[in-house]
């Protein structure tokens, strides 16, 4: 499986997002908060939202790089297709890479089906 990340897997669609909001299922996490929903595609798609409120425009695409390393890096763990808003905390401010790692694949093993 590629470990690129396509246009096609991103959300970019306000009616997306909308939908998503307003139709998918939440996960609270420490860092984060999910909404996921499956979908019919052949892949699954994400979105990072970080707030102003979490820090600078600098901080925030380095936060909104780093999930969608993530993501990339675990698309085998979707083995039904998956679209999902990541919904970035202030308590992420200064969490190191390993402990962001541990609760993102905690949060995606537990939301994806037959896994």
């Amino acid at each position: 499986m590629s470990e690129t990340l396509t246009p096609q897997e991103r959300i970019r669609k306000k009616k997306d997002f909308l939908f998503l909001y307003k139709k998918g299922n939440r996960y609270r996490g420490r860092y984060f908060n999910l909404i996921y929903l499956s979908n019919d595609l052949n892949f699954s798609r994400m979105a990072v939202v970080v707030s102003k409120k979490v820090g600078g425009a600098v901080e925030r695409n380095i936060i909104k790089r780093r999930f969608r390393t993530l993501f990339r890096r675990n698309k085998h763990i979707f083995t039904n297709p998956q679209d999902i808003i990541l919904i970035v905390k202030k308590e992420i401010q200064g969490a190191s890479w390993q402990s962001l790692e541990e609760e993102y694949l905690r949060s995606v093993t537990s939301i994806a089906p037959n896994h």
